[in-house]
């Protein structure tokens, strides 16, 4: 078949499709007029239309055509190759000859709806084969595709914006009362039942959101009962009727090894049971995330009651002078071990973290129980404060825990 594209032939074969909303039979006709195989995916790679209707020679057409779609491997493979993220930084359509698609290059579509991407349409092309006319057609296929996605369950369906508008209102405290909540579930049509738990995503790039639109639906699979919305590169999901489960449970296991595929941190609230409060737990989702982002531990879920203290303290360590928070018996010890030979800065960090008991501290620093003894009196001569008085001890114990944070931030 010739290269050119007699797009009179195209436009009257789509419209006549157009009543029917059946993309495989768009991407046959598409076929029969663009002469190279075509097809169509949904945004977790699931296939929903290809023509023609037989293997290729190509590794991922021929595996779509057999298993109707990707398994989690080869759509990491598509985002380590930089294939998934290209959809932020071109101008569809375009081609695709990189990566996984080097030896069989691909002409690629987007399907959007309302700026959300909810597909993709791939012609498979030698390079001979890639075309300015089959270049325009995908124009047309990937916005025709559109027209069926508005009308499917798509991000962009009504019933998702309608509870995206609910998630945004409610994460932004504009609902603040009993009757608007009950207007809304009302409206919804939906009973959110608690406990209630807030989970905030991100991803090293911040513009990747077709990652987190993925991450949203494949998290859909392990709690079908929740609201997301994408805002400002953050994947915000309210989970209601939860059940609380052991960690390390297997829907949190597969949710874990998703998010460490796609270098994606999940910060997790505490469990609530007044929506009311969604915005005070919306933000420890979000001082869990980025706490785990900072300490070092940037993939997987970080759960805000684990990380409370740091998140209280932490923010000092950028606001505050180090002096100013850091107790000055500390620096003062430091000099004296440094002038004599000494470790007491290194006992009462010791005696500080063990709650001040004599026995354990002793053990974990290898010396008699007299020798500790005799250490904390001198630290207590040196420094001129007594461990008995309670201001001193609680800032010793902030002291030593933000010197912890500050190993943390740096490691």
């Amino acid at each position: 078949m010739a290269d050119s594209i007699d797009f009179l032939e195209l436009y009257e074969k789509i419209f006549r499709v157009l009543p029917r909303n059946n993309i495989q039979r768009l991407m046959e006709v598409c076929y029969e007029v663009v002469g190279v195989p075509i097809l169509t995916v949904d945004v977790m790679y699931n296939l929903l239309g290809i023509a023609p209707n037989v293997k290729t020679g190509d590794y991922q057409w021929d595996y779509l055509l057999e298993n109707k779609g990707y398994e989690t491997d080869m759509i990491v493979r598509l985002y380590e190759d930089g294939i998934m993220q290209s959809v932020n930084n071109r101008s569809a359509p375009y081609v695709v000859d990189w990566g996984s698609c080097r030896d069989n290059p691909k002409i690629q579509g987007i399907v959007k709806v309302n700026d959300i991407v909810e597909g993709y349409v791939t012609m498979q092309c030698t390079y001979d084969q890639i075309t300015s006319d089959r270049l325009k057609a995908m124009d047309i296929i990937m916005n025709v595709c559109a027209l069926f996605f508005r009308e499917s369950d798509s991000e962009s369906s009504m019933p998702y914006t309608y509870q995206k508008v609910f998630a945004g209102e409610l994460f932004n405290h504009r609902i603040k009362t009993p009757r608007q909540l009950t207007m809304w579930q009302k409206d919804m049509n939906c009973d959110l039942n608690p406990p209630y738990q807030i989970f905030a995503v991100s991803t090293y790039d911040k513009s990747e959101k077709n990652v987190l639109s993925y991450i949203r639906k494949l998290s859909q699979q392990f709690s079908p009962y929740q609201f997301a919305l994408i805002q400002e590169n953050i994947l915000y999901v309210l989970h209601y009727n939860m059940k609380k489960r052991p960690r390390g449970n297997s829907e949190e296991t597969l949710f874990v090894k998703t998010l460490r595929r796609f270098n994606g941190c999940c910060g997790a609230s505490r469990y609530f049971d007044d929506l009311l409060c969604a915005s005070d737990y919306i933000k420890q989702a979000e001082d869990a995330m980025t706490l785990g982002q900072s300490m070092g531990r940037p993939n997987g879920v970080h759960y805000y009651e684990n990380l409370y203290l740091p998140a209280i303290l932490a923010p000092r360590l950028s606001q505050m002078p180090r002096t100013n928070y850091i107790s000055p018996a500390i620096p003062l010890l430091e000099t004296y071990d440094s002038e004599n030979s000494t470790e007491f800065l290194k006992t009462l960090e010791a005696y500080t973290k063990n709650l001040f008991r004599t026995s354990e501290t002793a053990a974990q620093l290898h010396i008699h129980r007299n020798t500790l003894l005799y250490r904390v009196q001198k630290i207590e001569e040196i420094g001129d404060f007594s461990l008995k008085d309670y201001s001193t001890v609680l800032h010793l114990m902030i002291s030593f825990y933000m010197l912890d944070l500050e190993n943390n931030y740096n490691t």
